[in-house]
């Protein structure tokens, strides 16, 4: 159950994400607080460090709340999920 909520929230976000990584975040912290998979003390710890890695920020919290949620599977389909409307959108 827990993949399917990381696929639906997550391709909820990379659709519905217009301008940038961190019009994002409040989109993310939505989805985050409605399956309540972290608090707002965590999310605000993990937007920290998302910034500090290299790479998007919205793949970064993806990444991070999947392997946090789900392990391995759970970080692949994140990651997966909210990179996939952008990349069918370039493909098409």
């Amino acid at each position: 159950m827990i993949y399917i909520d990381l696929l639906i929230g997550f391709l909820e976000v990379g659709l519905f994400s217009f301008g940038g990584a961190y019009s994002a975040i409040p989109l993310i912290r939505d989805v985050v607080r409605v399956h309540a998979w972290l608090d707002d003390e965590m999310l605000a710890y993990m937007i920290a460090i998302s910034e500090s890695t290299p790479g998007p920020i919205m793949v970064n919290m993806a990444t991070y709340i999947g392997s946090e949620k789900g392990g391995l599977l759970g970080a692949i389909i994140a990651t997966t999920s909210v990179v996939l409307p952008a990349f069918l959108s370039f493909c098409l």
